[in-house]
């Protein structure tokens, strides 16, 4: 999967406005052949409801209406935002918190919208039918586009249609300015930020309770990230970065290509929606903006130190290897209230700032105000001192999100495969990453997934299989210890004198399984030798599929024949597979392990060397609730035994 292009173009005219559109445009390999329809694949005609639609003939019927085009626009917006943006993006170029999570990518609304052959009447179609609905030609069905047609009324879709159309080919509010305003500001407001932060700027817009984290609140006068020092109200500059940079890992996107002036105005429009601003004006202050030094070379005396002081200061939240694990986690974090998990530090990429060392260091200087990371005040803790830290925080993370490759290898290896999921012999063992995004296709769906991507090897010695799946979570469930080597990030150490004498301690309490079990599933084609590729969410009646699924209460590995995500019936015979577990650290490590032929040709897959098996990947967290069709689900890739 190749990664995100963007280009820098002017945007002095219409042509240059044009190839800005298409700079936008994410372009990711499909790992099994797929081309986009064209318009000449448009259908004659297509039934929606009872409806039968003339597709050459059709346009959209509310442009009819002038007088109420604003309210259509206005009403298509909040539709885009309620159901269509977490993958499409607030910048309609496919870009959404699930956009790099999916193969083929979510279609850059921003290309079709300029691509004059194809028309309003073809994103209708699209719409209504989803990938499902793609036809027989352009097999396998691998699009995360549901069907909207049953879920959407004919109206709502031309809406939401008129609300992209009109939005990306007028990105921005005519007659800009020479100087920037607060009037201004409030109107690019209005256009661009309204529908996540809300008309109050207290971040209740329609695609708050669709976003982790929610929208910022403009109305405290907080921002997480600044210059300033924690508690402190952002400078004018702090809020520019904020919009120039967006938030990874968020819905959040840049907003660097809009007209300079537009920016500052939204920044001075932002500073009126609370009253901390004006209170700051008023009393006469200025800001005390925080040092960040030129970082000094990285050495590994450094890094240890900084390890040291890490376990002894930050692991109590974010976990001895930094996945968010820590034990006063579980005490701050209740996503439904938006009280997040610390940032797992393994993930560098996701990072709101950046993962350079400057950017650290100033997140460790100046903390996060309204959460429960402190910052580092100089009266305690050294510039060298934080530079330890910095250091041993950048080693826990690759610089840059890994390479994901469509095409993973078994390989072969003379002699017994691993023994267990922690068995040495896996570090000689290919490893290949693997995004995984929400399960937005049916009810119950998973909005925001406690996993974005996992680890996966595979090897073989030509009778037997084995797989090993590597997956953050940052809460074990409890009942494992019973059956499962559990090791957990300890409470940071106390002082001498204030630790207990462990003799008068009572005994722990028996673990009690959670609620609801954590669940993994690897998924194949029910049969290798099918000539079309199942739908990836579980198939369907016509091309069914087959889960090996592991679940932690009871800890064992069942297997499942899926017919769609709501028709999944657990087996009544057994294709062998085992299982075993181990959690460390905030990250579970699974082996799961077969023959590569069964005596039952005809029920289980039969692998053969050399063969292209598809396969796809199913992740539920029980603790925060997912369960059925509500997880985490990734595409079908391909795997090939060596």
């Amino acid at each position: 999967m190749s990664s995100r292009v963007v280009k820098t173009i002017k945007r002095t005219s219409v042509s240059g406005l044009i190839g800005w559109a298409f700079a936008l445009w994410l372009p990711i390999s499909p790992v099994f052949a797929f081309t986009s329809p064209e318009s000449t694949d448009l259908p004659d005609t297509i039934t929606v409801g009872a409806t039968t639609y003339s597709l050459p003939n059709l346009d959209n019927p509310l442009r009819k209406d002038k007088s109420r085009l604003e309210q259509h626009f206005d009403e298509g917006g909040k539709l885009y935002f309620t159901h269509c943006y977490l993958c499409h993006g607030d910048l309609k170029d496919g870009n959404g918190i699930f956009g790099d999570r999916f193969s083929p990518a979510p279609a850059n609304l921003r290309k079709l919208v300029f691509d004059a052959g194809k028309g309003e009447r073809f994103a209708f179609w699209r719409i209504a039918k989803g990938g499902v609905g793609l036809p027989e030609r352009f097999q396998p069905w691998n699009s995360a586009m549901p069907a909207w047609e049953g879920t959407l009324t004919p109206e709502e879709m031309w809406k939401v249609i008129l609300y992209v159309y009109d939005s990306v080919k007028h990105p921005f509010l005519p007659n800009p300015p020479a100087t920037p305003t607060a009037e201004r500001g409030a109107k690019v407001y209005k256009r661009h930020c309204v529908y996540c932060h809300g008309i109050k700027g207290d971040g209740k817009g329609i695609a708050a309770p669709f976003s982790s984290p929610r929208p910022r609140n403009f109305t405290k006068g907080h921002s997480k990230f600044r210059s300033t020092a924690f508690g402190k109200i952002p400078t004018d500059n702090d809020l520019h970065k904020m919009l120039v940079r967006g938030m990874p890992g968020t819905t959040m996107p840049s907003w660097k290509h809009l007209p300079e002036n537009d920016r500052k105005s939204l920044v001075l429009y932002l500073k009126t929606l609370g009253r901390k601003f004006e209170k700051f004006k008023k009393r006469g202050k200025t800001h005390k903006v925080i040092d960040v030094p030129e970082p000094p070379a990285f050495t590994l005396e450094s890094k240890e130190r900084g390890r040291q002081l890490f376990i002894k200061t930050c692991s109590g939240c974010h976990g001895v290897e930094g996945r968010s694990d820590g034990e006063s986690t579980h005490k701050i974090v209740n996503i439904g209230k938006d009280q997040l998990r610390p940032r797992n530090l393994t993930q560098s990429w996701l990072f709101r700032r950046s993962a350079n060392r400057k950017e650290l260091f100033q997140t460790l200087r100046t903390g996060l105000s309204l959460t429960a990371m402190p910052r580092l005040s100089p009266r305690v803790y050294s510039d060298e001192t934080v530079w330890d830290l910095v250091n041993y925080t950048y080693t826990l993370s690759p610089a840059v999100r890994p390479d994901v490759l469509p095409e993973m290898r078994a390989t072969r290896i003379e002699g017994a495969l691993p023994k267990s999921p922690e068995d040495p012999a896996w570090n000689k063992i290919t490893a290949y990453f693997y995004p995984v995004g929400g399960q937005l296709q049916e009810e119950p769906k998973s909005y925001f997934t406690t996993t974005s991507s996992l680890w996966v090897q595979a090897v073989h010695n030509g009778q037997d299989i084995a797989f090993r799946v590597r997956w953050d979570d940052p809460t074990v469930d409890p009942i494992l210890k019973e059956t499962a080597t559990v090791v957990e990030s300890p409470p940071p150490p106390l002082p001498a004198h204030l630790r207990a004498d462990p003799s008068t301690l009572p005994p722990p309490p028996k673990p009690q399984p959670q609620k609801i079990p954590d669940a993994f599933a690897l998924q194949f084609p029910a049969s290798l030798d099918a000539a079309t590729l199942p739908f990836f969410l579980n198939g369907d009646r016509e091309h069914p599929v087959t889960l090996w699924k592991w679940s932690s209460y009871p800890n064992q590995v069942t297997e499942w024949a899926g017919q769609g995500l709501q028709h999944l019936s657990r087996k009544g015979f057994s294709q062998e597979v085992t299982g075993q577990v181990a959690f460390r650290y905030g990250q579970y490590l699974l082996m799961l392990k077969r023959k590569l032929k069964t005596h039952d040709a005809r029920q289980d897959i039969q692998f053969r060397t050399g063969q292209q098996v598809p396969i796809a990947f199913n992740i539920w967290d029980g603790n925060e609730g997912e369960t059925g069709s509500k997880k985490a689900v990734s595409s079908w890739y391909r795997l090939i035994l060596k």
